[in-house]
């Protein structure tokens, strides 16, 4: 399987749905009471859409995606019109080192927070010290990792930029209704295919 550096077109992109998904088992106990175990660390996107009467170019699009991707062999890159930007998101480096770090997101709630790795970046993404001085180094856009040019200070560190997913489609097989004269329908499924992390920045989410 490889990972294929190319975003899907904004204009096929629109129609799909779908968001982040945990895996909890929950365990019955006495007296109606629950105990629940997150079996995942991190989250895993899904997207679905059915597109209705698409014209010849989206569906000639998707056609190319699908067979250049061989089905669910490799992966590209998704833009989530609903989550894909990160402004003055915290950092955690390792002071005194040139250490990589792995870019990540943090999902607020009172005390309670997530932490999610952010695994593909825009070009344009930046790091920032504590004077909001661009941070020089080496941006890794395919894996969503910094490298830093010098030893990394006291901080504290942000990010910021627009960001991507990791997907696959979820199956190998995709089929297309032709409804009439240049309109055909389908029903497309994508799944996010995770990297794994390497870097040791990457800090733990709230747990009660």
């Amino acid at each position: 399987m490889g990972y294929i550096n190319q975003v899907l077109d904004d204009e096929v992109a629109y129609g799909f749905e779908g968001g982040p998904e945990y895996n909890t088992v929950v365990i019955d106990l006495e007296n109606s009471l629950e105990q629940r175990d997150s079996k995942w660390k991190y989250p895993r996107h899904k997207y679905s859409a059915t597109f209705d009467n698409m014209d010849d170019a989206d569906r000639d699009r998707i056609i190319e995606v699908f067979h250049a991707c061989r089905g669910k062999r490799h992966a590209f890159k998704f833009k989530d019109w609903n989550d894909f930007t990160a402004q003055n998101e915290p950092l955690l480096v390792s002071s005194g080192t040139t250490n990589v770090v792995q870019l990540y997101k943090t999902y607020q709630f009172g005390v309670a927070f997530t932490i999610r790795p952010i695994q593909t970046v825009s070009a344009e993404t930046r790091i920032y010290d504590s004077l909001g001085e661009v941070v020089p180094g080496l941006l890794d856009i395919n894996l969503g990792t910094f490298t830093p040019s010098g030893a990394w200070g006291e901080g504290p560190y942000t990010w910021s930029g627009e960001f991507y997913i990791w997907v696959r489609f979820q199956d190998d097989y995709n089929a297309f209704t032709i409804n009439s004269w240049r309109a055909s329908t389908a029903q497309i499924e994508l799944q996010e295919d995770k990297r794994k992390v390497t870097a040791t920045n990457v800090p733990d989410s709230w747990e009660e």
